[in-house]
């Protein structure tokens, strides 16, 4: 047993059911300006869609686990907002401080956020991520979140869409031009007006791989989800939509 998983289970149960923490309403008054502004900095991205992705969306299916890589999530509520407004979007989001500003910030673009990790909240998070599922959402999954190892998939999205029968999309955003912060996963944010290629590939319940354990499953999402992405700064062509 790993020295990580003996200092996990060492902490105390009311450490790690701890209520996640809440903003103060002057925070959320903070999180308001910032979500104005990247509402206006996200509506000048002009998304590109795969014929695949197009087709996707438009075969209206019931609600799956959507996963992609941490560092691309900035554009993500954007991209539900503009080609995907009819369905629901959960995601999880750690119980720390910095998860309740994030938190605070999903909840005011339109997603619900579910407080929890591995170390802290971890069970109950699961609870609620099923319970969103079945209530129509689709849940938003980062398996290399929330520190890491970048690229890293962990077996929590595939136990999840195991445990749901849920479907799974595989959620790729490749950019054209952008900054990239000096975070554990190198995160990535857009620059204005540039071009972001989206890439999905749908995995439905009776595709094969869901009769392997959940750590294969993982593995077998690890290698797709890399195929379709990109983790260069290189502009690209395409047509955008």
């Amino acid at each position: 047993m790993s020295q990580k998983s003996l200092e996990s289970r060492a902490k105390p149960s009311s450490v790690r059911n701890k209520r996640p923490r809440k903003l103060e309403w002057y925070h959320l008054f903070l999180l308001k300006l910032v979500r104005s502004m990247i509402h206006l900095w996200t509506r000048t991205l002009r998304f590109q869609l795969s014929e695949k992705t197009q087709a996707i969306i438009a075969s209206n299916q019931p609600p799956f686990v959507a996963v992609l890589w941490h560092n691309r999530l900035f554009v993500m509520p954007e991209f539900y907002r503009r080609y995907v407004r009819d369905r629901k979007l959960a995601a999880i989001v750690s119980a720390s401080g910095a998860g309740a500003w994030l938190s605070g910030l999903l909840d005011l673009m339109g997603v619900k956020a579910i407080r929890g990790s591995r170390n802290r909240r971890g069970p109950q998070a699961y609870r609620e991520m099923l319970l969103a599922s079945k209530s129509g959402y689709d849940v938003g999954v980062t398996p290399d979140g929330s520190r890491g190892p970048m690229y890293e998939m962990k077996a929590g999205a595939a136990s999840l869409a195991l445990r749901t029968g849920s479907g799974i999309v595989l959620l790729s955003y490749n950019f054209s031009k952008s900054f990239r912060l000096k975070s554990w996963d190198r995160f990535y944010i857009p620059y204005p007006f540039s071009c972001i290629e989206v890439k999905m590939e749908l995995i439905e319940k009776d595709d094969g791989i869901f009769r392997n354990g959940a750590e294969q499953v993982a593995s077998e999402l690890k290698l797709r989800l890399d195929a379709m992405t990109r983790d260069d700064d290189k502009e690209f062509q395409g047509v955008v939509v």
